[in-house]
């Protein structure tokens, strides 16, 4: 099956399952979504994003009819998009972002007909983006990156294989170096988010199936990888009993107040890193969709663009978790 073809299955089943449980589940949920100004590029879903100063970037992507290398800030302060220079190399989709102090960094990804391994550096205040060192690792697409303590990570993925290898970058000596890799099943589509320095791994897809049920935090200090609770109803306690759609493939993470959350289609979860535990919190005010992006401003969370089959999403939402929903401001 081919990589679009799989992605529209697994899409078709997560809004089937959104659309039967969105609006039971929304109303004893806490938490709103305010809705926020459209990306100003066009709609688009597998694209990438990182945090610089105050300011969103988010690039690349696919926008059901070609892949895609423009570049686009968001200042939450001011709720406006503006263009920044273009992503070098050729236009792509499904590849990783990550921001490594004061510069923002992307690479891997897939053209249409190749997978990539090669990773480009922007700087913000120049406004230019340089070519780093290939990923140390094989050309892939659907991967995780994220960053600690001055060091980038990049992890799992799809090369023609699935994947549980994990890469750091330090920009300090701009040179890649491989670490100890993710335990357990292989994958690509996962989703990944840091709290306090430590990277938390969970879901995504293996053997075309959106079924991994191992979840891992990772500290790069130590390079240990821990495993946590599964993230699907498989204990015979009572507090997994509602873990019915964190399972899944190509969700969306970002953090606030030191959690982090997952959207999934439409389904929201709430992870508190001190008690292992998730809370479902009211749904995504707007369509299903995979494949979007979700950053973290100023402690303030952030989830748009997005893929349902080939119809892309152009909207920009903000998640309030300890507010109560309303559906004026969406």
């Amino acid at each position: 099956m081919s990589m679009r073809n799989f992605k529209g299955l697994s899409l078709a089943i997560l809004l089937l399952s959104a659309a039967c449980s969105k609006d039971k589940n929304s109303a004893d949920k806490i938490g709103n979504w305010v809705k926020r100004s459209d990306l100003k590029g066009v709609a688009r879903g597998e694209a990438v994003s990182f945090v610089i100063d105050g300011l969103a970037y988010m690039g690349s992507g696919y926008d059901g009819k070609k892949r895609l290398q423009d570049c686009w800030s968001y200042n939450p302060d001011t709720d406006d998009w503006k263009q920044v220079a273009d992503i070098p190399g050729a236009a792509r989709s499904n590849a990783v972002g990550m921001a490594i102090g004061s510069k923002g960094y992307v690479g891997t990804g897939y053209d249409g007909v190749n997978y990539l391994k090669d990773f480009y550096e922007f700087d913000p205040v120049a406004q230019t983006w340089t070519k780093i060192a290939d990923f140390g690792g094989s050309a892939r697409y659907d991967a995780v990156a994220f960053s600690a303590k001055n060091k980038g990570y990049v992890a799992t993925g799809y090369d023609g294989n699935y994947l549980k290898d994990n890469w750091q970058y330090d920009p300090a000596i701009k040179q890649w170096k491989e670490m100890k890799g993710v335990q357990g099943t292989k994958r690509k589509d996962a989703s990944v988010f840091v709290i306090n320095d430590i990277a938390y791994l969970v879901a995504g897809s293996n053997n075309g199936s959106a079924n991994v049920n191992e979840f891992y935090s990772y500290n790069g200090d130590t390079d240990t990888w821990t495993r946590l609770r599964e993230i699907s109803n498989v204990s015979s306690d009572s507090y997994d009993d509602n873990y019915n759609n964190i399972m899944s493939a190509n969700a969306s993470a970002f953090t606030i107040d030191g959690k982090g959350y997952l959207v999934n289609a439409a389904a929201t979860w709430e992870y508190n890193p001190q008690n292992d535990l998730w809370t479902e919190k009211t749904a995504l005010e707007g369509s299903a969709r995979i494949s979007a992006i979700g950053f973290t401003v100023k402690n303030r969370g952030f989830f748009g663009t997005g893929l349902s089959g080939s119809l892309p999403f152009d909207d920009l939402r903000e998640f309030q978790p300890n507010a109560t929903r309303n559906d004026k401001d969406n």
